[in-house]
């Protein structure tokens, strides 16, 4: 008996691939994370007091999340808005911000240890975005102790350089993903 899927997960790498051949340098991948890729990042984050997702996009990590990690403890932010919108129906019992990821980590008001889990293309954000975005997530490490960056990328090399005082370590390598990705975490240093 052949599974028939709902439309909407028939389109959808469709329009994510819309997205990113429209604006290649926000979406900065061809396809949604793999389901494992999500789980991975998830595993690493549900022992956190709050998780907030950086980049939800289609949902996929959000997906993960949100069997990990209590609706109250989590909050997502997408910069598009045709994205947020779709997040804000998929899921109604979480707190969806249609936001730059800048806004949302300068204006995060929550106690206790955080897991930013991003799916941010640093790699490909205009170098101002990218600036601002990096000494927010740097600013705001440094007042949440406890906190970790939790970030994937399609390279050998951290997603960005990490200045004095803080420390990425890379945890492994998803295969099952298009294309294989790599997880790190990036912590501030306990003597800073």
């Amino acid at each position: 008996m052949r599974r028939i899927q709902p439309a909407s997960s028939l389109t959808m790498p469709y329009s994510f691939l819309f997205r990113m051949l429209k604006d290649p340098r926000t979406t900065g991948a061809l396809a949604p994370s793999s389901a494992r890729l999500a789980r991975e990042l998830a595993n690493l984050a549900k022992n956190s007091e709050n998780v907030l997702e950086l980049g939800a996009g289609t949902g996929a990590v959000t997906q993960a999340l949100s069997r990990v990690v209590n609706e109250d403890k989590l909050q997502i932010v997408e910069l598009q808005k045709k994205l947020a919108v779709s997040l804000k129906k998929r899921y109604p019992n979480l707190k969806v911000l249609h936001s730059t990821a800048h806004r949302a980590l300068d204006n995060y008001r929550q106690s206790g240890s955080v897991a930013v889990v991003s799916s941010l293309p640093f790699r490909s954000l205009p170098p101002a975005i990218k600036h601002l975005t990096v000494q927010s997530l740097l600013a705001f490490l440094k007042s949440s102790p406890g906190s970790q960056l939790i970030q994937y990328t399609y390279g050998l090399s951290a997603p960005f350089t990490a200045p004095a005082g803080f420390k990425w370590q890379q945890i492994k390598w998803v295969f099952a993903n298009f294309p294989p990705a790599c997880i790190w975490v990036l912590t501030k240093s306990p003597d800073q």
